[in-house]
């Protein structure tokens, strides 16, 4: 499967007579980026790898004040329940409004045995919980964050959902499976 990639850049209504106009937006009405970045979480038999997941479109960038959506829609359902210190990535960080929503229902964490993965960018101080899809279906993920500030991040899954006998291991170790890069440019 292709992974799909969304930037959608939005101008506050503020500024759209500037714009208009052909003038450079300042101040209160100064124009707003705003892009959205859509990932999948496919399962080892969609990937071709068992026990494998891998999130698609794992690395990408933005500028450095960008509003962020991270869209993320998952087929794995399969849990890997967060024990011990990772428990703490059940709660959604960093995210406009301190939440995210989950098929469209607005929710600040998910339950530790519920867990299927997580996207979380500690640099950025931002994190997604992702819970189990239903058995043959999907769930769909959303949360919004302001990239603050510039540099490269890597992101990772905090759910034991690799191999080894930690499940910390194969997928999650590897750069563009369960683990990516996130540049912000500024």
């Amino acid at each position: 499967m292709k992974s799909t990639l969304v930037k959608v850049a939005t101008v506050a209504l503020a500024a759209a007579p500037a714009l208009a106009l052909g003038l450079a937006p300042s101040g209160a009405g100064a124009a707003t980026s705003h892009v959205t970045e859509s990932m999948r979480i496919l399962t080892g038999h969609m990937d071709g790898k068992s026990g494998w997941p891998k999130i698609t479109n794992s690395s990408w960038t933005v500028h450095k004040g960008e509003t962020v959506t991270v869209k993320i829609t998952s087929y794995d359902d399969g849990t890997a329940p967060l024990t011990g210190q990772y428990m703490k990535y059940d709660a959604v960080k960093g995210a406009k409004g301190g939440h995210e929503t989950v098929n469209g229902k607005a929710t600040t964490s998910v339950s530790d045995i519920n867990v299927a993965h997580t996207f979380t960018v500690v640099g950025l101080g931002f994190n997604m919980p992702i819970p189990v899809a239903p058995t043959g279906g999907h769930v769909t993920v959303v949360a919004t964050f302001v990239a603050k500030k510039a540099g490269t991040f890597t992101w990772h899954c905090f759910a034991p959902c690799g191999s080894g006998s930690t499940g910390m291991t194969g997928a999650m170790s590897t750069m563009g499976w369960m683990t990516g890069k996130v540049k912000v440019v500024g």
